[in-house]
């Protein structure tokens, strides 16, 4: 399955809807048919001086299929673009699961521009292929059949001509456009993401570009990647064009062509007044869905180029699976522990934490750039171990290692005695949850950013973690309290009210096995290692609930309580555990 099709498959749109959007395109442009031809019996019949009374029902056919038409347009506009609208909905939920899922560090590779050009324009790029493509071609198909129906019974050459002019204008123009364009709208998408990662680096670092004198560079380089893509829009506006300008060329043959006939058939004595205006108008209202389909090819070649490149982030897997689907074996994850819970050594939806071991384990961004060496690690239901190094010695990556975002390069990490690799994620996201150290911080309220790790938590619970962390005067000050909006990636925040807040994302969520990424960075010292004190304390006074196994990287020893596991790993990889004395 190529990727087109199977990311049209996460777009999830249900027949019935693309149905009926087709039969609102195929009734708006069956009404300016069929209003053409009424009008050409209309005017050529009215010519001969009938009865007026033989021309009443025609002359408000007429006024009815001109308002009508406007009325089926709106509705087809409504039903067309709430099924594309729907389908990048569901497209960009499939995705976001594809990316959560992936266990390698191939995003981590990718420019942040690079990527939300794939997640926003090139998403897109598959919604429009169903306003400008999937539906216009269905509905052109219905109009050609219409169209040489109609004509059949007046002048069977006419049809024929007929037949043979959409064929040229359905299908050889649009096969001609999308050849044309396929190389030059693949540049368009490429330029684009180009664009906006360059984009994006510059507005997110511009005043450390300024203090490093690299800004104009970086500007220059940005009105380069500018001129690159609207070069790409021009070399793809060409081909495009070109194949527009074959479907008035094509009409205008079949114009002659329905001359002619209707000249036979009106010397044969064997057609009306009525009729031959019908065959000698008729042509100039045909081509109206076809005119759109070599727009259409070039849509598809630009959807094609999209679905590629979101393939390509997503990973294969996501392309044989229904990311949305859930694993086989998986079971709903809980709700984490409320304040109730805690201290009573009862884990949600389980009587204890798992075991989490590693064996062997040879952790890293490859083989070429391995960070941790033959690592041995049992973490007991309700411990909590600290993970300490020198900065660059792969803290970090072990710790995405042992949540199972990372691939092991060697060695194995299990759960209860279960490879990582051999369960449902849905039962690895459930028993065990990483918080990274730049976790993001959304553009929206305090309480949904607390609702990422748990939907529906309560306020009450909601403040209960923000007490715990410290938070309690600062949401104090907050203007409107748990719905005052946050800045994007919590540009509103100090550094420590952020540290505090992904560590009050922490306490909300309580999953049994919870991996912290330096929890207490940018903190003072005083409060920074009171929060890691009780992070690492197993008692009723910690942060999270008693049976929680903890594992928090930190460069802070000197808060880690007596008595806790610690792994120290050294810069050539290797790793020993102690107890702190």
């Amino acid at each position: 399955m190529t990727p087109l099709r199977r990311l049209l498959g996460m777009l999830e749109i249900p027949p019935a809807r693309l149905t009926a959007a087709v039969a609102a395109g195929s009734a708006t442009l069956g009404a300016a048919f069929a209003l053409a031809a009424v009008s050409a019996w209309l005017i050529t019949t009215a010519w001969t001086m009938p009865n007026v009374l033989d021309l009443t029902v025609a002359v408000v056919a007429v006024r009815g299929l001109g308002v009508s038409r406007g009325v089926f347009r709106w509705a087809e506009r409504m039903l067309t673009h709430d099924v594309a609208l729907r389908g990048v909905v569901s497209l960009r939920t499939n995705l976001y699961i594809a990316l959560a899922r992936r266990r390698d560090d191939s995003l981590a590779r990718m420019r942040r521009g690079d990527l939300l050009a794939r997640l926003g324009d090139d998403a897109q790029e598959l919604g429009d292929l169903v306003i400008r493509a999937i539906v216009p071609g269905l509905v052109a198909l219905v109009m050609a059949g219409a169209v040489v129906v109609t004509i059949l019974p007046l002048s069977i050459p006419a049809a024929l001509c007929m037949l043979i002019a959409l064929l040229m204008a359905g299908v050889l123009a649009p096969i001609t456009a999308h050849r044309a364009a396929r190389l030059t709208e693949t540049a368009v998408v490429t330029t684009r993401s180009d664009l906006t990662a360059d984009a994006l680096e510059v507005l997110d670092d511009a005043s450390a570009l300024r203090v490093q004198g690299r800004l104009e560079g970086r500007l220059e380089g940005l009105a380069r990647a500018q001129r690159a893509h609207d070069a790409a829009i021009d070399r793809a506006a060409l081909p495009s064009a070109l194949a527009s300008a074959t479907v008035p060329a094509v009409m205008v043959l079949a114009l002659l062509g329905s001359v002619v006939a209707a000249g036979a058939a009106w010397m044969g004595g064997g057609a009306s007044a009525g009729a031959v205006g019908v065959l000698l108008l008729l042509p100039l209202s045909s081509f109206e869905a076809v005119t759109t389909l070599p727009a259409a090819a070039s849509q598809l070649a630009r959807s094609r180029a999209a679905a590629g490149r979101l393939a390509a982030a997503v990973g294969p897997d996501a392309l044989e699976t229904d990311p949305a689907a859930p694993t086989e074996g998986a079971t709903r994850a809980p709700d984490a522990w409320t304040g109730a819970d805690r201290g009573r050594g009862t884990a949600p939806g389980s009587a204890r934490a798992p075991v989490l071991e590693a064996r062997g384990l040879h952790a890293g961004y490859g083989p070429e750039a391995v960070r941790v060496r033959a690592l041995d690690l049992h973490l007991a239901p309700g411990e909590r171990m600290a993970v300490v190094g020198a900065s660059g010695t792969g803290k970090t990556t072990l710790l995405l290692t042992l949540a199972g975002l990372l691939e092991p390069v060697a060695g194995s990490v299990s759960l209860d005695g279960s490879g990582l690799a051999h369960l449902p994620e849905e039962t690895v996201r459930e028993r065990m949850i990483a918080y990274p150290e730049d976790a993001h911080v959304f553009a929206t309220t305090l309480r949904e950013n607390l609702r990422v790790v748990r939907s529906g938590v309560t306020d009450d619970v909601c403040l209960e973690a923000l007490h715990a962390v410290g938070l309690a005067d600062w949401l104090g000050m907050l203007p409107r309290g748990l719905d005052s909006m946050l800045g994007a990636d919590g540009t509103t925040v100090s550094g420590g009210e952020r540290r505090r807040l992904l560590l009050a994302r922490a306490v909300v969520r309580a999953a049994p096995i919870t991996l912290l990424d330096e929890p207490t960075e940018h903190l003072d010292l005083a409060r920074g290692d009171d929060l890691l004190r009780r992070l690492l304390d197993p008692t009723d006074g910690s942060l999270l609930p008693v049976g929680t196994s903890t594992v928090v990287v930190t460069h802070r020893q000197e808060a880690i309580p007596a008595g806790t596991p610690v792994l120290r790993i050294r810069p050539d990889g290797t790793s020993e555990l102690r107890r702190m004395p």
